[in-house]
């Protein structure tokens, strides 16, 4: 889940940043392009003011004063009206202004003069926040985000065209910046799908190498665990054979029987043996029954009856509570293993005990299994249970790992620990049987 939100919050982040660069570049465009209509606009009213005033500086030579004026506005409308002068002096002004728009233009070689009007030119550029001509030393408008100043070039009328604009911020077409942020979105959460859905075929395919590499392992855990395991059996038949062996020379056929009667009790052991471990391999259900715990604990005293050093270590047991529900043979190899242990584990001794309880607590029943040797050491008790870690030489590290797992597929658990007054304590709890 946390894997999940953070790829979302990646995507939406993404989506964010490249939504909003690709915005304020579309934004910018509009403005720069508002710059642009408003320099056009400029320059086409200063071609046209320009022309006018090209016009007034051609006609006034060609005037004699007595003109029709109404046929001079149709042809030049700027023109408001013709009047003679009299002994205008030749180095006179050229042009009086009237007002910032309107102004008399003299022709002293003729003695008139025209007042010229050119505010129809100026109030048709009413987009511009101001706009003016200046008749004189231009100055300096009040400053706005945009300026323009572009002079004549006239003769007689050198006068300076100025205008101003303020960026409308807000007058842009909003639609184009939602399309682009839709279409991101859409781009983003496709390209976030296919590297989400390649990262879970990554992640599918590690779950897939680990659980493979884990089974394998499991597989090589539980390969040695049944070595260990048939090892005893093994072992037992040998000596049952051997000995049957030297009876049979000997004649006494009794003897024999019996030696052989316990070599076919360890090969079906075996035999067990193996057929669970092929359960276990392919993860079966296991049906747990009543067990008789004495009657286990004894067929598995007489297991181990034969092994080298049994008969310095005194067994003993006190079962409060008889019945719990378990797998016979698993409970077996529980019981071996950890009765083999703590008879190795006293063996240097020379002597030693060994002793098991049991008691119902509720609806569990704890088994308590006790010894007279060194216990575990700090580190033991951390690590006991992992697989093949041991502390006695040409052990494998596999016996109580694998009497957890048994536990565990019993429904039942393992403690590991030590007596107050030395010797292990391994507390065992099962079902109890009603």
């Amino acid at each position: 889940m946390t894997t999940k939100r953070a790829f979302l919050l990646r995507g939406l982040a993404t989506w964010l940043v490249v939504s909003l660069l690709c915005c304020a570049l579309l934004y910018a465009e509009q403005i720069r392009r508002q710059y642009w209509q408003f320099d056009r606009a400029f320059t086409s009213l200063f071609s046209t003011i320009n022309t006018a005033l090209t016009q007034n500086e051609s006609v006034i030579p060609v005037l004699s004063g007595d003109d029709d004026l109404a046929r001079l506005q149709q042809k030049f409308p700027q023109i408001q009206a013709l009047e003679k002068t009299i002994a205008l002096p030749l180095n006179a002004p050229r042009v009086e202004k009237l007002s910032p728009t309107s102004y008399w233009l003299y022709n002293p070689y003729r003695q008139i003069r025209v007042r010229i009007n050119l505010a129809p030119f100026l109030y048709s550029a009413s987009h511009f926040s101001t706009v003016r001509l200046s008749m004189t030393t231009p100055s300096a408008l009040q400053q706005e985000r945009w300026h323009w100043t572009r002079q004549f070039q006239q003769h007689f009328q050198p006068f300076t065209l100025q205008a101003n604009a303020t960026p409308q911020w807000f007058a842009v077409a909003w639609l184009p910046h939602l399309l682009i942020a839709l279409g991101w979105g859409v781009i983003v959460c496709l390209l976030m799908l296919t590297l989400w859905g390649r990262k879970q075929q990554q992640s599918d395919r590690q779950r897939a190498d680990y659980y493979q590499h884990a089974r394998l392992n499991t597989l090589g855990e539980m390969a040695a665990g049944v070595v260990h395991e048939i090892n005893q059996p093994l072992t037992a038949t040998q000596m049952w054979l051997q000995g049957g062996m030297r009876q049979l020379d000997n004649g006494k056929s009794e003897e024999v029987r019996h030696a052989m009667r316990s070599a076919l009790t360890q090969t079906q052991r075996i035999s067990e043996l193996l057929t669970r471990f092929r359960a276990h391999l392919s993860q079966e259900d296991v049906t747990l029954t009543a067990v008789n715990l004495p009657q286990s604990w004894l067929r598995v005293g007489n297991l181990l009856e034969h092994e080298p050093g049994t008969k310095l270590i005194r067994i003993t047991h006190a079962f409060q509570a008889l019945e719990i529900r378990a797998d016979h043979l698993w409970l077996e190899q529980v019981l071996h293993n950890l009765l083999n242990n703590a008879i190795q584990a006293q063996l240097s001794r020379g002597k030693g005990w060994v002793h098991i309880t049991s008691e119902a607590e509720g609806d569990r029943v704890r088994v308590t299994l006790t010894d007279g040797g060194p216990g575990f050491s700090p580190e033991a008790l951390k690590l006991a249970l992992m697989p093949l870690y041991t502390e006695r030489e040409g052990g494998l590290g596999l016996g109580l790992t694998l009497c957890e797992s048994l536990m565990t597929r019993m429904n039942g658990s393992l403690q590991l620990g030590n007596r107050p007054d030395g010797g292990a304590e391994i507390n065992l709890w099962f079902i109890r049987e009603r």
